[in-house]
Order: C-alpha cells, then structure tokens, then sequence
C-alpha cells in the first residue's frame, strides 16, 4: 500500500522520525515544526527576536566578567598578589638575646632564662565566634585566668592582622607541651620558646636596674625603624630603660611558608640575630647591699617612711651604690604582674616604685652649709679668719631666728662653724648682718646652680628631678608676697622654699672633695659585645672648677673638723680619716625633720662619697651617721 504521510498511524506506538520521511521533528513549546516552515520568514523573525534577547544578556554577562577579570588582575593584581604571598609567606622576628647586666667585680645582676609564650595571630583565627570561644576557654583552663581577659589582651589589634600578638608569658613547661599539643588542632594559636629576663634576688637594686616589659602600641611606634616587633619587650625604667638600644641588639628574621590555616610548612629564608651589649656598672653590690640592710634597719626602728644612699666616686662621678627605701620585686614585673599586684604598688602611701634617690625633693638642711660658705669664701663676703659671735642667734626688728643650741657656740670661724653646724654664721654671711653685708638672695642662688642645683645631673637613669631654689619673683606670684631678709637667713641654712635631691647633695659633696670639679655621675662603667670588644663610658665633667680651690679647701677643713670634734664625731675611729656633713630639714611643724648625712673619705685622697637621707628621721648624727660609718668600714677595711 502506498504510503500517505498525512495519515498518523493510530496504533503502533510513537512517532519516529524514520516514520516521517523527509521530515525532522522539532519541539518549539508544544508545536511540531515542519523543515519546510523554518525557512518562512515569520518564523525566522520570531526566532531571532527570542534568542537576540538571550544573546545580548549574555554578551552583558561577559563584559561584565571580563571588566571584574581585569580590575582584579590587573588594576589590583599586585595587590592581592601581595596579600596572597603573605597569607602563604610569613615573616617572622628572631629577638635577639638581651645583654646581661654585671656589677663591677663581675656578678649577674639581670640575665635571661628559658621560658615560654603563647601567643595569638588575629587573622587565622577561626571566622565563627564559636569555634574561637571553645579555644579560648580551653586555653582559660589550661593557663589559669578568665576567657574575657585573653580575648581583651589582643582586643586593639586588627583581627586581620598576622603579626603574632603575645597574650601570656611565664608558662610552665607542663602548659606549654599541653598547649603546643592542642594548638595543632586550633587555628590561630602559637606556643614559642622565649628568653625570659630574671634578676637578681636583691630588691635593693629595683631602682637601679629597672625592669622590662610588653611593648605596647606607642612604644612600638618609637621603636619600629630600628627593627622590634609588636610582641617585644623592652626596658620600661631603670638601666634597662636608660640603655634599651645597647641591650637590645639586632632583631634576625626568618621567612616563612605556611598553609592555609597558618600551620608552618617549611623555611624560605633566615637572617640571624646580633646579641645586645653587657653592661659593666660602676656598683659595688656587697656595698649596695650592707647599705640597703642598714637603711632599712633604721626606717623600721624609726618608723620613717622611707629614704636614700648614694655612694659615689668623686673623682669620675661613678656610682658604687644607689638604694632607695622602700623598693619592689622587679621579678614581678619580668614574669608579668597581674593587675591587682600592680595597684597595690600604685596605692600603696610608702610609694615603693619611687626612686627617692633621684626623684625625691627634701629640703636640704645643714648640707646646704657647705654651698653657703663655699660662695662667701669666694666672694669675699668671708675668709677663713672672719668670726662671728654666737650667742644663741640673731634678733632683727621683732625678729629672732635662734641657733640650734641654746645659749649659742660663742666666737665662731667658718670651719667650727661647719663642725658644729652654727646656724648664727651661716645667717651673717648668708643674708648679712651688723657691717658684714652677706651674699643676698641672688648670689645663693647663683652659687647653688654652679654647685648643679635646680638642673639633672644628667645620671644614666629616668625620672630625675632637678630642685628647687627660689626667687623674689616666684615668692610674689606663687605666695603673693615680697620676699624678706629672713627668707634669706632661712635660705642660708637649707630651710624655707628650697628642695635638692640626695644625688644632687652627693654630688656636690664630691665636688668639695676633688678640689672643685662637678662630674656627671653614671653608673654603667663599660659595654662589651659577645666577641670581647670593650667599650668604656667616657666620663664627663660638667663644670671644671665650681669655685676656687683655696675656697673648697676650707670648707675641707670644715667638714673634717666636724668629724674630729663636731656633730659627725662618731667617725672619728673610722680606718681612714673622713669628713662629713650632718643635717636636719624640718619641712612639717607636726612631723619630725629628715636627717642628712653627706661625706668622704680619705680626707686626704678622696676615693668615696656617701650621702644619706632618713624620712623623718630625726637628727643626721643620731640615725644616718651610724649607717654612713659602717660603709665606710666596709669599704675602706684591708
């Protein structure tokens, strides 16, 4: 039978194309479409209606692809090729080792020891706030602590930051295995090795040496161009703050690889660490420490507060010995103190943290003696024959400004009234009276800074103070009052509105017994590198000659008198001859008066300064005398 392609089989299941011949099916939505009727124009127009619409959403698509390829390949290609290379390459500081601090025969004051740290990179931490909050209380459990406190230690930092930010210092070695263990399963978590600095078992010298600490952000950006890194720690006061540079040494590096979650792969790169400087100080720690006993025996026996020694060499200005009463722990703060700990020590009314022996203010008392006459002698206001008759003190108008012994010492030159300390001369020739005219306010003051009053020593340590010597104008403004002939009689003899230092006192005792010379006084004697270069501390002489030597060498005179039969007769037996200075400084009229004491010995070639202060210590020769003895018995026995 002829075959009619119009006719559709009912029967014999679908329609195949073999079935349709010459025919191709096509599903156009539901319709079947005939060869033929695609080459009818309005279905050709149709077509090209639909797919153009699709055609140009796609081109759009392209281009805009195509535009984000570029932008991001090559507009910010090194960019993010950058950020790339440091996500995968990591730099990573090598601290260099720390110089050791020694006292002049050679004991370790401050050195380094093995500890651990733990440390946090911000930017590979894990991104769900839950994921970090089961690290951190996991670490809260192992190190002791609350999680808020490690979270809050790193909480100014970019939490994109990869630079390592140290969280906790001092773990056992039992923590750090625990936490090296488990950080291999955290992200973001780091336990290294570090050298932790450790002190010597002698708190006396917390004010000498200092103590080191965490950078923080500010510091960092003083420090940065010299190469230190954000976890560092560096000198906060002390020698280790004076001479952070020289500790220091030279930061190394090493690059890194590291995979995608911060593990480390293997080494790129290294460059080594250069060790810092040792410090050699000019202290003498045996000395150091009898003067902290003594010092300490008598403020508790006293009940004072607090006070100072220094011991100096007059003829470098070296510093054998330099305490402070009461002092601190610096241990506490190498291991990292605690918050509470540190308030304490802010709180607490004795001011442990305060170096008294540079930073403290006192009126100087008698000691001030030694300055008044000096000026006089070299002014021609006094010579060595000119006395004075005490006879208990001076009476001007409605006046009377009394010596300290009643009935006062009789006729009185100026080297029995240094011994003896006469108040009655030091007001002649300090403000005048009868046809003695007396130096005047402008002239003490002026001597008191030739003598490096009102000015820093320029010690090596922080936090010096300057003093105090007052002015007609000052009085005016700050107490709305001219000044007096008796301000000055009170200036003539260290009380009234002048404040010294106990450096300030040693050091222009030294001047007194090297002949004239004020020197800078310092306490690290050299610096040496790991390979043995020695580098010595130049000394420095702040003014040559104060006053003229025939003026020191009575005000010599004076002071060794004081020793011989005067108010520091207690030295007489020392094993070598001495001269000395004692005062008292009433600042309160309901507290008792510090006590001063200032001298050295020998007479003849001088080798050692001592100068003592006693808060509240009563009389210089009753409480800081017997100390100064006992150093110079040490210092001076066979």
């Amino acid at each position: 039978m002829r075959y009619d392609p119009f006719i559709i089989k009912e029967e014999g299941g679908d329609i195949k194309d073999r079935s349709l011949a010459g025919m191709v099916p096509e599903i156009d939505g539901d319709i079947v479409v005939a060869d033929s009727y695609r080459k009818h124009p309005r279905y050709q127009w149709a077509k090209f209606r639909n797919n153009s619409a699709l055609f140009y959403a796609g081109l759009f698509l392209f281009f805009v692809l195509v535009s984000r390829l570029y932008y991001l390949q090559v507009v910010r290609g090194a960019e993010y090729y950058g950020a790339a290379e440091a996500n995968r390459i990591r730099k990573q500081v090598i601290a260099a080792p720390r110089g050791v601090i020694f006292d002049k025969s050679g004991a370790r004051l401050a050195y380094n020891v093995p500890d651990f740290a733990l440390y946090v990179v911000p930017g590979d931490l894990p991104k769900r706030q839950e994921d970090e909050d089961v690290i951190f209380s996991a670490i809260a459990q192992i190190v002791g602590g609350e999680h808020f406190d490690l979270v809050e230690s790193f909480a100014r930092v970019s939490r994109g930051s990869f630079n390592p930010v140290e969280i906790r210092r001092g773990l056992t070695q039992e923590q750090a295995i625990t936490l090296r263990r488990r950080a291999e399963d955290w992200q973001g978590i780091i336990v290294s090795p570090v050298e932790q600095r450790s002190y010597l078992a002698e708190p006396s010298l917390s004010h000498v040496l200092g103590y080191t600490g965490k950078m923080t952000e500010e510091e960092f950006e003083v420090w940065r161009l010299d190469g230190y890194s954000l976890p560092e720690h560096i000198g906060k006061t002390g020698i280790e703050k004076n001479y952070q540079a020289e500790l220091h040494g030279q930061n190394g590096v090493q690059l890194i690889e590291v995979d995608s979650l911060g593990k480390e792969k293997k080494l790129f790169d290294q460059r080594a660490s250069v060790p810092g400087y040792n410090l050699y100080l000019n202290l003498d720690l045996k000395l150091q420490q009898l003067a902290a006993r003594e010092l300490e025996a008598a403020a508790k026996k006293l009940k004072a507060p607090g006070g100072a020694i220094i011991a100096l060499d007059p003829r470098d200005g070296a510093v054998r010995a330099l305490v402070s009463y009461p002092w601190y722990d610096n241990q506490l703060f190498a291991k990292g103190i605690s918050a509470k700990s540190y308030q304490s020590l802010l709180s607490d009314p004795k001011k442990p943290l305060y170096n008294r022996a540079v930073s403290g203010e006192y009126p100087s008392g008698s000691t001030f003696k030694l300055i008044i006459g000096a000026a006089a002698l070299a002014e021609g206001v006094a010579s060595e024959h000119l006395t004075v008759l005490s006879t208990g003190g001076l009476r001007v108008n409605n006046y009377f400004f009394p010596d300290w012994k009643a009935g006062g010492h009789g006729l009185t030159d100026i080297r029995r009234a240094l011994a003896e300390s006469v108040n009655t001369y030091f007001y002649t020739i300090g403000g005048g009276y009868g046809d003695i005219a007396g130096l005047g306010l402008e002239r003490i003051v002026e001597y008191g800074k030739r003598f490096g009053l009102t000015a820093l020593s320029g010690i090596d340590l922080p936090s010096e103070s300057a003093g105090f010597l007052p002015s007609k104008e000052w009085k005016l403004e700050a107490k709305g009052e001219r000044w007096f002939l008796g301000d000055t009689y009170h200036l003539a003899i260290g009380q009234g509105d002048i404040l010294v230092t106990p450096l300030q006192v040693a050091n222009f005792t030294a001047v007194i017994a090297n002949g004239g010379v004020l020197f800078k006084p310092h306490l690290v004697e050299k610096m040496a590198v790991p390979d043995g270069n020695v580098f010595p501390i130049k000394t420095e002489i702040i003014r040559d000659q104060v006053s003229p030597v025939e003026a020191i060498d009575v005000i010599r005179q004076g002071m060794r008198q004081a020793v011989i039969s005067g108010s520091a007769a207690s030295l007489a037996n020392a094993p070598v001859e001495l001269a000395g200075k004692t005062g008292t400084a009433e600042y309160s009229a309901s507290e008792p008066p510090h006590a001063w004491f200032t001298g050295f010995g020998p007479y003849k070639n001088p080798e050692l300064v001592i100068t003592i202060l006693i808060e509240r210590g009563q009389g210089g020769n009753i409480s800081a005398t017997p100390i100064a003895k006992k150093m110079f018995e040490y210092y001076f026995s066979p």
